[in-house]
């Protein structure tokens, strides 16, 4: 092959932990921006036409070494055998004249093992003449992290065929129509759709078409919204704006998560649990650090669930490891200086006359069986309300459902 030579050897990159890294590379007749994607989301990609074999892959050769995947558009057949002959693994479609070689050990056919996608786009071809320019734009949003459906030859001399992929558009994140003649599909599909349309003329079409131009300024007049339009023939375009579409659209959901969840009202849950001995008087125990009587239980920890802390309160707290049983009253409450929480009153069964109790003595003075009629004489009265409740739920086999102490209606 003339003009390669095997033995090149490009000039070492910058490791990318080093922080002085220069912004390019200079091969002497190129300057590769190693940075781009960083910068702007989108990496330094080889124009191959124009430049000899020698240089292509000597582009390349530089990109892998700054760490990235090396892509190559507008690749020749020379090119594309110099290409193969580098790196026999290097994926090469001759139909989109791209070309991407992986970095070393990252050597892995197709899609599979590949990062998660950051979104789907579909590329859409008005007729086969069409199929370089759409072949290049799926290559390269491929290439760039997008999950890619092709659908071919379903121009507006036809538009019933339009009509039968209308839900595989709507399905993208992101389209791409790439039209050749009068560019009319651009307008067809945004028309029809609520996707992003990215339109490429191309310049396929008899004289009048002057190679792409009537296309192009069909699809820069269309009267659907949401059109985009690249340069005539750029798939390459087309495809990096969809991949930068699809990297904003996750940092903007990414950020709107945060903010929203960040603004909703916060809410603790306590979960506490019913424990009765033979004669059904009810357990409760005394806090140190206050004066009234509380029912064995506490408030859920991160990533823990209301009966999970239940239990683990029980263990603390009584030195009993209690069978949580099922929720007998979940109560909606709010408390001034307390805020708004969720209160659930889990049945911990009948406890038997010879357990042993084993309180912390740094949290809990003592405890006692007390008749439900005399609770309301050493607990708050929300407190009290709620066990005799569960007592209720308990004998009669439901759940009740309370708001601020009273028990709120359900149909049906």
């Amino acid at each position: 092959m003339a003009g390669v030579s095997e033995d090149v050897q490009p000039a070492p990159a910058p490791k990318p932990e080093d922080a002085n890294r220069p912004a390019v590379l200079d091969l002497g007749f190129a300057r590769l921006d190693v940075e781009r994607k960083r910068r702007t989301g989108i990496p330094e990609v080889v124009y191959a036409e124009g430049k000899t074999p020698d240089q292509v892959v000597r582009c390349l050769a530089g990109l892998l070494d700054s760490g990235q995947t090396a892509l190559a558009t507008r690749v020749n057949e020379a090119s594309a055998e110099a290409i193969a002959l580098r790196w026999p693994d290097a994926e090469i479609d001759s139909v989109a004249r791209c070309a991407r070689v992986r970095p070393e050990g990252d050597g892995r056919a197709g899609d599979e093992g590949e990062a998660p996608r950051i979104g789907s786009v579909a590329v859409v071809s008005a007729g086969t003449s069409d199929a370089s320019v759409s072949a290049e734009a799926a290559f390269v949003a491929r290439a760039l992290g997008a999950t890619v459906s092709r659908i071919e030859d379903v121009g507006v001399a036809g538009l019933h065929r339009l009509m039968v992929v209308r839900d595989q558009l709507e399905a993208a994140d992101v389209v791409i129509v790439v039209a050749g003649m009068d560019g009319a599909l651009a307008s067809a599909v945004g028309g029809l759709v609520s996707t992003p349309v990215v339109a490429v003329p191309t310049s396929v079409g008899y004289g009048a078409a002057f190679e792409g131009l009537a296309a192009l300024l069909t699809m820069l007049t269309s009267c659907a919204p949401g059109v985009v339009v690249v340069n005539i023939d750029n798939g390459f375009g087309a495809a990096t704006f969809a991949a930068k579409v699809l990297n904003q659209r996750q940092d903007m959901t990414t950020t709107h998560d945060a903010a929203f969840y960040a603004s909703l009202p916060r809410k603790y849950v306590g979960a506490g649990v019913l424990i009765t001995d033979g004669t059904g008087r009810v357990l409760m125990v005394q806090p140190t650090y206050k004066a009234t009587w509380e029912v064995p239980g506490g408030v859920t920890e991160p990533a823990e669930s209301a009966p999970a802390a239940a239990r683990r309160e029980c263990r603390e707290e009584l030195g009993l490891d209690i069978a949580v049983g099922r929720l007998l009253v979940v109560e909606h409450q709010t408390v001034a200086g307390r805020g708004d929480s969720i209160m659930c009153i889990y049945d911990g069964g009948v406890l038997s006359a010879d357990a042993v109790l084993s309180l912390p003595a740094a949290e809990l003075r003592s405890y006692r069986f007390i008749p439900p009629s005399e609770l309301d004489d050493v607990t708050v009265p929300r407190l009290a309300n709620r066990l005799r409740v569960a007592l209720r739920a308990r004998a009669e086999g439901h759940l009740v459902e309370l708001e601020n102490g009273s028990a709120v209606p359900r149909s049906g």
